[in-house]
C-alpha cells in the first residue's frame, strides 16, 4: 500500500480567525475526551484514558485531535477518510453516527472502537468528529478479545463495518443489540459506547457555535490554512535531516508460534523537503495476532517525526503532504483481509518506530534516545461474577526510556507511541479480585551507557479467585532494547506465574488459566544506555 498526501496551496486566510478556529477546535477535541472518560463505565477509559478524539473536515482530512493517545494519531488521519470512500458522503444525514472497527476502514485493531459523527451548518456537510475507544471486550475466542492462538481476524472478535448506530438523533437499538449479544460486558460496552455518543453530541455542538462565531467562509479558509501551515511544518522538520538514503530493522520477539524474531526493515530516502519510507523488505505476514495494517505503519511515522522536531508540528493532515509511506501487501504491515491483527497495534507499531531510529542513527544522533522499553506490556485478567456476567480488567505497563545525548533515560514511563495512566490500585483492588501485592522499580534494569537507559517496574498480582483467565501481550521479552552509539542494552521484559513454590515464565502471546492464590509478577524492560560506559 502507498500511503501519500498531495499539497493545498490556499491563500493565507486572516490570522486572527486562524488563531481562533485552531485554538476552538483542539479545545474540542479535548472536551470530547473529557466527556468520555467522565461517562464512561471502563476503567480502561476512566483512569487510564484509552481513548482519542478527533475533528475533521468535510474530506475527512484530520483538523485537531485531543492531547491522547499518538499510537492513534495515523489511524485517526485516515478512518474518516476510509468511512467516505466505503459509503460516500451523500449518505450522510445531521443527526447520524457512524460505528465501526473493521481494520480495513482505516483501522488498528478490533478493540479500538470508533463512532464517527457528521456535522452540518446550512444544510452542508462541514465536519466530522471522531471518538475513538478501546472497548475491554469485542467477543472473539478469549475474554478480552486477545487469543494467542488466533490464526484469522474472526477469531478475534466481532468486525463492525460502517453502520449507523445512531440516525436523527436517536440510537438504533437493533444495531446496538447485535452488539451487545456478541461482546463480554455487554452492559459496560453499552455504557462506554453511550459515553463516546454524548461526546460526539457535544462536538456537534460546540464546531456549529465556533462556526457562528467567525462564520463559515472564515472558518473554511481557517482549515486549509491549518493544512498549509502543518504542511510547512513537516517541511522544515524534513529539511532539517540530510539529504540521503538510510537503512534501518528491528525485530518483533518471535512468530507467536515458537519460531525466531521477525523483521521490521524500513529504507528511507530524504530529498529536500520531502521523505518516502519503504517498509517492502519486512517479513511476511504470520499467521499470530502480530501483523498490522497500513495505517498503524503511518502511525508510527508520524509519531518519530513529530519526536524529532524542533518545533511544533500541528496534527492535521497537511502534515502527511510531504510524506511517502509504502508498504507491501502480504507483509507484517500490510497483511491484507483477514489476517490476525491485535497485538501489533500496540507491539509491532513499535518496531516501526525502533527500525526508523535505527536508520537514522548515524544521520541525527543528537536527536534520537536509545531502544525503550517499546511495549505495552499488556496484561488482561478476566473472569466471571456469581450472576454470570463477565468481569474484564486489563491494564498496560511502562518501562525504561533509552538514553539520550544529552540525559539519562527516564524510569517507569511510557515509551513512545503510548501514554496511558496506570490504574490506581485502589481501584483494582475495589472492584475485581485481584490483589496488587507490590509496585516498584525494577532497579538496575537500564542499560549502561554516557547516559544510562532508565529502569523498568515490578508489578505483582494476586488472584483472589478461581478460573481467572489471564492474556500476555508484550514485546522486548526475547530482543531486549538496544543500546544507541555504543551504550548497552536493557534487561527484556519478563512475566512470571508463581504458583505453589513454583516459578514459570510466560510468553509475550499467552492464554493462561489462574487459580486463586497465584501470582503474576512483571518486570518491564529497561532502556537501553546511550554512548559508551566508562
Amino acid at each position: 500500500m502507498d500511503i501519500c498526501k498531495s499539497n493545498d496551496s490556499p491563500s493565507p486566510p486572516d490570522l486572527v480567525s486562524l488563531a481562533v478556529v485552531r485554538q476552538g477546535l483542539a479545545a474540542i477535541a479535548d472536551e470530547m475526551t473529557l466527556v468520555v472518560m467522565r461517562a464512561a463505565r471502563s476503567p480502561a477509559l476512566r483512569e487510564a484514558g484509552d481513548l482519542s478524539s478527533a475533528l475533521t473536515d468535510e474530506r475527512g482530512g484530520v483538523i485537531a485531535q485531543g492531547r491522547d493517545l499518538p499510537i492513534h494519531l495515523g489511524v485517526m488521519t485516515f478512518t474518516v477518510k476510509e468511512l467516505l470512500q466505503s459509503v460516500g458522503a451523500h449518505a450522510m444525514r445531521d443527526g447520524d453516527v457512524w460505528i465501526v472497527n473493521h481494520a480495513l476502514v482505516g483501522g488498528n485493531h478490533l478493540p479500538d472502537v470508533k463512532l464517527i459523527r457528521p456535522i452540518f451548518h446550512g444544510g452542508a456537510l462541514v465536519a466530522f468528529a471522531a471518538s475513538l475507544a478501546h472497548w475491554a471486550d469485542v467477543g472473539g475466542g478469549a475474554p478480552g478479545s486477545y487469543l494467542a492462538s488466533a490464526t484469522d481476524s474472526w477469531q478475534e472478535g466481532l468486525q463492525i463495518p460502517p453502520v449507523r448506530v445512531m440516525q436523527d438523533n436517536r440510537v438504533v437499538h437493533d444495531i446496538v443489540a447485535v452488539i451487545k449479544a456478541n461482546v463480554r460486558g455487554e452492559q459496560e460496552r453499552e455504557g462506554d459506547m453511550l459515553a463516546q455518543l454524548a461526546a460526539l453530541t457535544v462536538a456537534d455542538q460546540r464546531v456549529k457555535e465556533l462556526i457562528a462565531r467567525v462564520g463559515i467562509d472564515a472558518f473554511g479558509a481557517a482549515l486549509a490554512g491549518l493544512r498549509s501551515v502543518s504542511a510547512a511544518q513537516m517541511r522544515k522538520v524534513i529539511a532539517s535531516l540530510p539529504d540521503g538514503r538510510y537503512q534501518g530493522e528491528d525485530f518483533v520477539d518471535d512468530d507467536g508460534r515458537g519460531g525466531g524474531p521477525v523483521r521490521v526493515a524500513v529504507d528511507i530516502e530524504v530529498a529536500g523537503e520531502s521523505i518516502e519510507f519503504d517498509f517492502s523488505r519486512s517479513a511476511d505476514a504470520i499467521n499470530a495476532p502480530l501483523n498490522t495494517t497500513p495505517f498503524v505503519t503511518m502511525t508510527g511515522v508520524l509519531y518519530l517525526l513529530k519526536a524529532i522536531a524542533r518545533d511544533e508540528v500541528y496534527h492535521s493532515d497537511g502534515a502527511l503532504a510531504p510524506i511517502r509511506v509504502i508498504t507491501r501487501r502480504g507483509s507484517l504491515l500490510d497483511p491484507g483481509p483477514g489476517y490476525p491483527v491485535v497485538g501489533g497495534n500496540h507491539e509491532t507499531s513499535q518496531r516501526v518506530v525502533d527500525a526508523i531510529v535505527k536508520a537514522l542513527g548515524a544521520a541525527i544522533p543528537e536527536r534520537l534516545c536509545a531502544g525503550g522499553s517499546g511495549s505495552g506490556g499488556l496484561l488482561i485478567f478476566a473472569g466471571k461474577r456469581g450472576d454470570g456476567s463477565w468481569w474484564t480488567f486489563y491494564e498496560t505497563h511502562g518501562g525504561g526510556e533509552g538514553g539520550h545525548s544529552h540525559r539519562d533515560g527516564a524510569s517507569a514511563t511510557r515509551v513512545h507511541l503510548a501514554n496511558m495512566a496506570n490504574t490506581p490500585t485502589e481501584f483494582i483492588e475495589a472492584e475485581y479480585p485481584i490483589q496488587v501485592l507490590r509496585a516498584a522499580l525494577r532497579d538496575g534494569s537500564g542499560g549502561r551507557g554516557a547516559h544510562r537507559g532508565g529502569d523498568g517496574l515490578i508489578r505483582e498480582y494476586r488472584c483472589l479467585a478461581d478460573d481467572i483467565v489471564l492474556t500476555t501481550m508484550f514485546e522486548r521479552g526475547v530482543v531486549p532494547p538496544y543500546g544507541l552509539q555504543g551504550g548497552e542494552d536493557g534487561l527484556p521484559f519478563r512475566v512470571t506465574l508463581v504458583r505453589g513454590g513454583e516459578h514459570t515464565t510466560l510468553t509475550g502471546c499467552h492464554n493462561q488459566k489462574l487459580q486463586r492464590d497465584d501470582v503474576i509478577r512483571l518486570e518491564s524492560a529497561g532502556g537501553g544506555g546511550y554512548g559508551p560506559f566508562e
